[in-house]
């Protein structure tokens, strides 16, 4: 799970104009005489790398990379780079590799290739971007040590048992790991790239659909299907796909409209009623399953300050509906759980009457709690979003009396105080998830390296992790829903809003998801020139 508030802000102008390009001028994809199709993208900021997660070339290295594990647009899993992923106790994992799998300079992959990549990445002293999501596997500790250099090469929990399979042992029962394979922190390295990963980063060999034929950074990368990738193809993938730079969304979106671009993942709140005007039901698509969640995160070192009654009364004053239908014009949905509609474990209502707008309950909660102070409400300065929520609270609570100040802080500086535990009030904060799971959203609220609550509750953090072990998916679904009541009834996370994720597109391509994830190389070609 990722707090995205704490992301380098995406930049801003358009890097080239249609007439600099080949393909995707004309307000559909370009087709050529023999047929094939290119389709171009927009890419939000400069490709500063390509291999790992979260940064401007993550797109990317989805079209290049085959994970061993995929995910559907309903959310279940689905075997690419592995034949199969097993386990009898959650803990110990077997994964046979599929046969005949190469890179795209035709290097052969087998269980070794991602034995030794596993090792390379989850070692602390190679500093890979993608190393935070190995710290579940058994060994991880020991290669990542609090002080000094790791004394070990090798993550203990990994295991070659043959050519074709290989073992990973968790610290802990965990029924997500072949969710955690689909990520792209997992995805296989040729051994040539452990020589200079720097250069790799950069220029990568890939195992997937499409291998990367350029890259100018500040302009574009150019991919084309890989002839000799075995895989699973998305239906109607172009062969050619161009990721263009942008630094400015609405020189993006206005180059949608004009047709000189296809396709831009997750349109601005602000520019939907636009889109829906300028493009209509052919361009702009709602993905119907949400990955991105606003909060009111409350630490628990601020109890004394703001005891439960009072952060039940601000949640109460928050008009969720009015925020999403009026403020938003329905770019947001109103949140009433701690989870969103991706998850199995998701309920409509869980937060029950603490997410209902009802002024006269929460001044009645106010005087209950002897309250009469004021609450700033942090937000990243650079978001207009937040800036906007912060506002339509702080003129709610007037309401009834209540002094909430909106506190605009720059992004870097409340990213270091939230982890600082310097916070003197509540903040919003943007969720997202790595993939479609409760643990992504609950399980996380128990990591403190996460939200940095300081949060506490060994009953649901029990249940936590009776869920992870937990094979019976009905049963873990149970669980997840009562840790999350005890969550929130602590009240120290508010759900606020779901981000509905808007894609604009011209009418030649349908956009396709995973578990509520936009991933454009799935982009599929409907028509041609």
């Amino acid at each position: 799970m990722t707090r995205l508030t704490t992301r380098i802000a995406v930049g801003i102008v358009a890097a080239a104009a249609c007439a600099t390009m080949l393909t995707g001028c004309l307000g559909q994809p370009s087709g050529g005489a023999d047929g094939k199709t290119s389709l171009v993208a927009v890419n939000n900021g400069e490709i500063q790398r390509v291999t790992g997660a979260q940064n401007a070339g993550s797109q990317i290295a989805m079209a290049i990379c085959e994970p061993l594990t995929g995910i559907e647009d309903d959310g279940s899993i689905f075997m690419r780079g592995a034949a199969s992923v097993e386990s009898k106790d959650q803990t110990t994992w077997t994964v046979k590799v599929a046969k005949g799998h190469t890179f795209s300079d035709g290097t052969k992959i087998d269980a070794k290739t991602y034995v030794d990549t596993f090792d390379f990445v989850a070692n602390g002293a190679n500093a890979m971007p993608s190393n935070f999501a190995y710290e579940q596997i058994q060994g991880y500790d020991e290669l990542n040590p609090a002080e000094g250099e790791p004394t070990v090469t090798e993550l203990s929990g990994l295991k070659l048992v043959d050519d074709d399979t290989f073992t990973l042992t968790m610290k802990s029962p965990n029924n997500d790991v072949p969710y955690l394979l689909s990520m792209l922190s997992f995805c296989p390295m040729p051994e040539s790239a452990f020589k200079d990963p720097v250069a790799y980063d950069k220029k990568p060999i890939g195992n997937g659909v499409y291998t990367l034929k350029s890259l100018d950074p500040q302009v574009e990368a150019v991919l084309t299907k890989d002839p000799g990738y075995k895989g699973w193809v998305p239906k109607g993938a172009a062969d050619t796909l161009t990721f263009r730079v942008y630094t400015d969304t609405n020189t993006a979106y206005q180059d949608v409209v004009a047709g000189n671009a296809d396709v831009l993942r997750s349109l601005p709140p602000g520019l939907i009623a636009q889109g829906r005007n300028a493009l209509g039901k052919e361009g702009l698509t709602a993905i119907d399953r949400n990955t991105l969640q606003t909060y009111i995160a409350w630490p628990t070192y601020l109890d004394a300050t703001y005891p439960v009654e009072v952060r039940q009364a601000f949640s109460m004053i928050v008009n969720r509906e009015s925020i999403s239908k009026d403020l938003f014009k329905g770019a947001t949905l109103p949140a009433t759980s701690l989870m969103p509609n991706s998850v199995s474990a998701y309920r409509e209502g869980a937060c029950g009457e603490y997410c209902t707008y009802d002024p006269d309950a929460a001044k009645a909660l106010l005087a209950k709690a002897g309250f009469t102070g004021s609450i700033p409400l942090n937000y990243a300065s650079s978001s207009t979003t937040d800036a906007a929520t912060a506002l339509a609270i702080s003129n709610s609570a007037k309401e009834i009396g209540l002094d909430v100040e909106p506190k605009p802080v720059p992004a870097a500086t409340l990213s270091d105080t939230i982890n600082k535990y310097g916070l003197d009030g509540p903040s919003i904060q943007l969720w997202g998830s790595s993939f479609p799971r409760a643990s992504e959203w609950i399980a996380s609220i128990f990591v403190d390296a996460n939200y940095r609550l300081k949060y506490d509750n060994p009953g649901a953090a029990d249940q936590v992790k009776q869920a992870l072990a937990s094979g019976d998916e009905k049963q873990a679904d149970a669980l997840w829903q009562k840790a999350e009541d005890a969550v929130l009834a602590d009240q120290v996370l508010q759900p606020l809003y779901q981000q509905v994720m808007y894609i604009a597109h011209t009418k030649c391509v349908t956009p396709h998801a995973a578990g509520g994830d936009m991933q454009i190389y799935r982009t599929e070609v409907t028509c041609s020139q």
